[in-house]
């Protein structure tokens, strides 16, 4: 990949991100349209709304009693959503959709797309009436929960109404409710709980992958050889900021705005990756320009080849080698140019020193039938050794794409990426060898808590036989030797 092509890339990339417009447009166009799963726990709902509490101000701490029935009403909102799901189900399911749902004691969850059937008008708190498109499954999913989280919300405010502390300015008794800036009671959901995208299936996420996509399309860039010159130069926070998933959907669930905009949850982890990836795109600005200026090449990058090259690489080595099978029977040498894939062109000289070695291999008894494929002469460069020459290579290789691979992977009925802490405990420990000879990769991960997935150590109902960690990562690393050519090997959890 040239230093120009790499830099427009770059600046293009740059620009995109510093759109103000840019990410509210894509959620608007692309990402609100498409398909998201709803989860819903009445546990987290319970530590969301306590953490709420929690970090209020003005609130003047939670009692045994609040926490009890907080509980209750959390448990009550997951019977209202139960009841709704089976309902939206069925309603749905009439169009002939085969539209399903996920329940448990305290779970449910079901995926929303353009046509699962709910109300398009979503109203407020403050009684404000928004509608919206038809094929907004965001607001589809927000217009479906907002009904239940409201009871929810009211009745936890209903109790704490009922109990009285003292107005520290006033030095008067008044309720405990949760209230606004302005002391007033708080009367609505909205200002308190936010629709929070699980960490790894956020907006942002979705937005870099595609704007990552389609940068890398309208320059005529291979998408995964750019990523890899990029983190070449610096960019380390990319790989994680660039979603590849399977389906292509967002999780979302219920979350306190505390901490979906200040405390700990995606808000700000989003804003440090943005602005950590911002720094290291200057960065490597800074770098190709100044490579640029001076006409120097980079020794980080590969050098990889566009789409169209890469085509054309592939058609010319396509004829090149049908060629050669068909005329092996008359001693022909084909040489390739380094780069463009294209035949170099042969002087005189250089023919007859050909034609010499050819004679020569010929009075030594090498043979060449119709359609058999010629013996290799020994050229004369440099060869790169891969990561699978040394088994300490091997296992660094595989330990730093295992954790991407695995959450890439990590889609149903197979475990699902949550939290990002199952596919970072994932190791490649040791690499031994069976004795027929063959590589044996020995990994681990992090047992408590997901050992209850596997089958024949957990227990019901969490070890159903697809969620088994072990073919999990048994499938990632293949997926990863196959790019290495590692051949015929066994993975065993150590």
């Amino acid at each position: 990949m040239s230093t120009g092509s790499l830099l427009d890339f770059c600046n293009k990339l740059h620009d995109t991100m510093n759109s103000k417009k840019g990410s509210q447009l894509y959620r608007n166009l692309v990402a609100n349209k498409r398909t998201h799963v709803f989860r819903f726990n009445a546990l987290d709902m319970a530590d969301q709304m306590k953490k709420a509490l929690e970090n209020d101000a003005s609130f003047d701490g939670l009692t045994q009693a609040d926490r009890q029935v907080i509980n209750a009403e959390a448990k009550e909102m997951r019977k209202t959503l139960g009841k709704n799901l089976e309902t939206l189900v069925r309603s749905t399911n009439r169009n002939g959709t085969n539209l399903k749902y996920k329940k448990s004691t305290n779970v449910v969850s079901i995926k929303f797309d353009v046509n699962t059937a709910t109300n398009n008008i979503i109203t407020l708190g403050s009684g404000k009436v928004i509608e919206f498109a038809a094929d907004d499954v965001f607001s589809k999913v927000k217009s479906f929960y907002r009904p239940a989280l409201s009871t929810f919300f009211n009745a936890v405010q209903d109790h704490l109404k009922s109990t009285v502390k003292v107005n520290p300015e006033s030095g008067r008794m008044i309720n405990r409710s949760m209230r606004t800036k302005g002391g007033s009671t708080r009367k609505g959901a909205g200002r308190v709980f936010h629709a929070g995208h699980e960490k790894g299936a956020g907006i942002f996420e979705s937005f870099m992958r595609d704007v990552f996509e389609g940068i890398a399309s309208s320059t005529n860039l291979d998408t995964g050889a750019t990523q890899k010159d990029l983190e070449s130069l610096g960019m380390t926070s990319l790989l994680y900021a660039v979603r590849n998933d399977a389906d292509d959907s967002h999780t979302i669930g219920i979350e306190s705005a505390y901490l979906n905009t200040q405390g700990q949850s995606g808000g700000v982890s989003v804003s440090k990756l943005r602005t950590t990836l911002l720094t290291q795109l200057k960065t490597a600005i800074a770098q190709l320009e100044k490579a640029q200026k001076y006409g120097v090449g980079l020794s980080g990058l590969e050098g990889s080849d566009s789409i169209n090259t890469k085509k054309k690489k592939k058609a010319v080595t396509k004829v090149i080698n049908a060629f050669v099978t068909k005329q092996a029977s008359k001693s022909l040498t084909v040489k390739v140019k380094n780069g463009t894939g294209e035949p170099k062109a042969s002087t005189g000289r250089a023919k007859k020193k050909r034609q010499a070695k050819l004679t020569k291999a010929s009075a030594a008894g090498i043979a060449f039938g119709a359609g058999s494929q010629a013996r290799r002469v020994k050229r004369d460069r440099k060869v790169t050794e891969g990561p699978s020459s040394s088994p300490l290579r091997l296992i660094a290789e595989f330990n730093r794409q295992l954790p991407t691979v695995v959450r890439k992977n990590m889609t149903s009925p197979r475990l699902n990426n949550r939290t990002g802490r199952f596919a970072d405990s994932v190791k490649v420990e040791n690499i031994i060898q069976t004795p027929k000879g063959f590589p044996s990769v020995g990994y681990s991960y992090q047992r408590d808590p997901y050992q209850v997935f596997e089958e024949g150590m957990g227990a019901a109902p969490w070890a159903d036989g697809n969620r088994d960690p072990r073919d999990l990562i048994d499938k990632s690393v293949r997926e990863i030797a196959a790019a290495m050519a590692l051949g015929r090997f066994y993975t065993r959890r150590v």
